[in-house]
């Protein structure tokens, strides 16, 4: 099943070198042109190396740049100017909807509206649980990609928490 991300999950996933998780879970990461844009256009602006992974997987296909239809794109303006979320989360929600495919994304909101869509959604977060339940990362190797999250992004001490027991029931 293909997954669509907006920014931040793929560009945090690369700053932790797990960007590989969405290609060993998922097989085929749709992204939007605003999201290629932020990611790519402005990251190669600002010096950002973390966007060489993430072209080189464009390169190697397993990235695809999905456009957006004009109706899709008349529901993700409205989106963007209608809920408190940017172009990337919107046009991602989109593209889920109208693909039928699960959606990676980090804002809260964004998320509220995924759950009112009733699409299949996960954050950052489940996708390195996701990769430590399907053998792809190991118990210490999850704990420590947590950590260096937490250096990147805010996350609850208690949801961090949440994860680590419940990767410790998985493995008894």
């Amino acid at each position: 099943m293909p997954v669509v991300t907006n920014t931040s999950p793929v560009v945090v996933l690369e700053r932790i070198r797990r960007l590989q998780l969405l290609k060993e879970l998922y097989g085929t990461v749709l992204m939007s042109p605003s999201v290629k844009a932020e990611c790519i256009d402005r990251g190669r602006e600002v010096g950002a190396s973390d966007m060489l992974e993430i072209e080189r997987g464009i390169k190697q296909g397993w990235i695809q740049l999905a456009s957006l239809g004009r109706e899709e794109m008349r529901e993700a303006r409205g989106l963007e100017d209608g809920a408190r979320i940017g172009r990337g989360e919107a046009e991602a929600l989109v593209l889920a909807k109208s693909r039928n495919a699960l959606v990676v994304l980090d804002d809260k909101e964004a998320r509220a509206i995924a759950k009112s869509w009733e699409l299949k959604c996960m954050g950052t977060l489940m996708v390195l649980y996701e990769g430590f339940v399907k053998n792809l990362t190991s118990h210490d190797e999850l704990v420590e990609d947590l950590a260096k999250l937490t250096r990147i992004m805010w996350v609850s001490t208690d949801v961090i928490t949440d994860i680590i027991r419940r990767a410790r029931e998985v493995r008894k």
